[in-house]
C-alpha cells in the first residue's frame, strides 16, 4: 500500500519531516491502529495478533471481555488487547470490599470505550481467543476484532459525511478498501451514527437508553468525569442540546464511542 522513498522514511525518523495524512492513514491501516495512536507516544493498539511482535509499545488483539448485566442471561462481548485483559484481571483480583473506585474503564478494539460499574453487574468474563467459544456466544457484526483498524471507523464517517475530505486525504488503495468494507457490511448513514456517535446506557434493571452525541469535546469531558468518579450523576449532552443527568448507582454499563472520545481529547488539547 505504501509508495514512499527510503529517504522520506529516514527524514520521518529524524523528525525532519512528517508524513502527509494519506501516508499516515495507510500506515494505520497496515498496522491495524489509528492515526491518533501513531502520532502519540502512547502504546499502539492493533486489531490483529502478530506472531512477530516482541515490542512492548505494540499492544495486540488478545480475546474478549464479557459483561453480564443484572436481569439478563446474555453476556455482552467486546474484543480487547493483551494489555487491557491483563489490566482488567489485575484490577478485579485486587478489588477489595472497601475499594472506593467502582468504575472500570475498558477500551475495546471495535471502537468502544466502556465504563463498567463493578457493583451493578452480575459478572465480568475474560476469554482468550485460543479458548473455545461459550454457548451464549453472540457478537455484533464488528465484534470479533473490530473492522481491522481503528482508523477505519473515522474513514467510514468521512466517507458518508465529508466525502471530499475523504478523497483528498486517503490513498486510492485505502479508498477502495473502505468502499468494499461499506458494501460488504451494507453500512448505511444510520449505521455510521451507531458506530461513531451513539452512547448506550445499560441500567441495572436491564433497560437501555441511547444518546446521540455530536460534540466530541463535551463527550470527552463527560467520560473523564465518569472514569474519575468526580460526581454522583453521569451527564451527557445529546445532539439536540438536551443534557441527560443519570445517577451512577442506577447504571451497570456505559458504552461510549472511542474514536469520538479521542477526537474530543485532541480538540481540547489543541485549544490549550
Amino acid at each position: 500500500m505504501l509508495n514512499v522513498k527510503s529517504k522520506d522514511i529516514s527524514d520521518w525518523e529524524l523528525n525532519k519531516s512528517q508524513p502527509e495524512l494519506k501516508i499516515l492513514r495507510d500506515i494505520a491501516a497496515i498496522f491495524g491502529t489509528s492515526v491518533y495512536d501513531l502520532l502519540n507516544n502512547d502504546v499502539v493498539t492493533m486489531t490483529s495478533w502478530p506472531l512477530w511482535n516482541t515490542d512492548k509499545r505494540i499492544d495486540s488483539f488478545w480475546g474478549h471481555i464479557g459483561i453480564l448485566l443484572y436481569n439478563s442471561n446474555v453476556i455482552k462481548w467486546y474484543p480487547v488487547t493483551s494489555a487491557t485483559a491483563n489490566r482488567v484481571e489485575c484490577d478485579l483480583h485486587n478489588d477489595q470490599p472497601d475499594t472506593e473506585n467502582k468504575i472500570l474503564a475498558v477500551e475495546t478494539l471495535n471502537n468502544r470505550l466502556l465504563f463498567i460499574n463493578k457493583s451493578k453487574i452480575k459478572k465480568i468474563s475474560l476469554l482468550d481467543d485460543a479458548s473455545d467459544a461459550p454457548k451464549d456466544w453472540e457478537l455484533p457484526w464488528d465484534g470479533y476484532q473490530g473492522l481491522g483498524a481503528e482508523e477505519y471507523y473515522n474513514l467510514i464517517e468521512e466517507y458518508f459525511f465529508n466525502y471530499e475530505h475523504f478523497c483528498e486525504n486517503t490513498s486510492e488503495k485505502l479508498q477502495s478498501i473502505i468502499d468494499e468494507l461499506i458494501k460488504e457490511n451494507r453500512i448505511t448513514d444510520d449505521d455510521v451514527l451507531e458506530l461513531i456517535n451513539h452512547v448506550y446506557i445499560y441500567f441495572h434493571d436491564n433497560t437501555t437508553e441511547t444518546i446521540s452525541i455530536e460534540d466530541a469535546s463535551a463527550l470527552f469531558t463527560s467520560v473523564m468525569d465518569i472514569e474519575y468518579e468526580i460526581n454522583r450523576f453521569i451527564h451527557f449532552e445529546d445532539l439536540n442540546g438536551e443534557i441527560h443527568f443519570i445517577p451512577k448507582e442506577s447504571v451497570g454499563l456505559i458504552d461510549t464511542p472511542l474514536y469520538l472520545c479521542k477526537t474530543g481529547f485532541h480538540k481540547l488539547s489543541d485549544n490549550e
